[in-house]
């Protein structure tokens, strides 16, 4: 067996830690190391990338995700047997030369994603956009104060501001969102199925559902004092101007709480594909006391199963929802 599988499978492990797609693992999620402004933290995760058509390289993507998938299915049977055992050189020769004398038929199951090839990716960028930035959302969370930290909590966010989870790895969530099977509400991950549901958003987010549903349907002139305020226009409320908001507020009123949930609500919880906010949702949290009653979990749920649906079927350049459910869900 060449020293090839040696020096991947060894890479495999090495990167565990890191944000890799080639070996196709879920790294842990670092903390926050500084605090940069909102526009850095924003704009730096937005890059998108173009996918290769060279039938070579999506060859060679192809084999060694295929063979990654293995080898980290292989290491999962050997560790629930024997949680300490270690991966040696000779084990990796031996799953080496098993996936190698795999008939196609068999391979065929890891060399591919969903239902067609693995794409490789210039520049080893994801080929889609998403506006959910936990990053952001961590820096503008540092910068409350106490009563404002305290206001939150009372929303039902306690738990949700918590979440020091640096950025999206977005690299990650492209392979994650090709194993989603919408129909059956499962994510599928080193031939391990995990259910994807309202509940274990709720858990993995930190929120849950109140009873109450999240209306958008109403007279907008309810609400029309924030529409000025926040200088709403017929594409929602931007985003930016709500982080300004939020970064120049030091109260912890009835104020404070919508801007901090819009703002929660966009840049983690259902983040659109735009740089707005539907400026419907100020009918479900005008009166702020109703705010943690709502079934946020099951709402924000159903907008990233939505989110993936469309992406796949429509072939858009964007995902709504929260991927970073996905990411968590996936390291359970």
């Amino acid at each position: 067996m060449s020293s090839s599988w040696e020096e991947m499978t060894k890479k495999y492990e090495a990167v565990l830690r890191n944000d890799d797609l080639s070996v196709m693992e879920v790294p842990s999620l670092p903390n926050l190391k500084r605090k940069p402004s909102w526009h850095e933290a924003g704009d730096r995760d937005h890059d998108q990338g173009q996918i290769s058509t060279d039938d070579t390289q999506g060859k060679s993507c192809s084999t060694t995700y295929g063979f990654i998938s293995y080898f980290g299915e292989a290491v999962q049977k050997i560790k629930a047997k024997d949680a300490r055992a270690r991966i040696t050189n000779e084990m990796r020769k031996e799953i080496g030369m098993a996936f190698r004398n795999l008939p196609p038929g068999k391979k065929c199951k890891y060399t591919r994603v969903g239902q067609g090839a693995v794409a490789h990716v210039k520049g080893e960028k994801p080929k889609f956009v998403s506006r959910c930035v936990p990053k952001r959302f961590a820096v503008v969370v540092a910068n409350l104060t106490a009563e404002q930290k305290a206001a939150a909590c009372s929303l039902g966010f306690g738990k949700l501001i918590e979440l020091n989870c640096g950025r999206l790895k977005k690299k990650l969530c492209d392979w994650l969102v090709d194993r989603v099977d919408i129909a059956r509400s499962t994510l599928l991950v080193h031939g391990k199925e995990l259910e994807l549901s309202p509940q274990s958003f709720g858990y993995v987010m930190g929120i849950s559902d109140g009873g109450m549903h999240v209306e958008l349907d109403g007279d907008k002139k309810e609400v029309s004092g924030y529409l000025d305020r926040f200088d709403a226009t017929s594409n929602g409320i931007n985003i930016k101007k709500l982080a300004e908001m939020l970064r120049e507020s030091k109260q912890a009123d009835d104020e404070f709480k919508v801007i901090f949930t819009l703002f929660t609500l966009h840049s983690m919880l259902c983040p659109t594909g735009g740089v707005n906010i539907c400026s419907s949702f100020l009918l479900s949290i005008k009166d702020v006391n109703t705010i943690r009653y709502r079934n946020w979990a099951t709402f924000c749920f159903g907008r990233l199963m939505q989110g993936i649906m469309r992406y796949k079927q429509e072939k858009l350049a964007h995902i709504g929802g929260c991927l970073l459910y996905l990411q968590v869900r996936s390291n359970e």
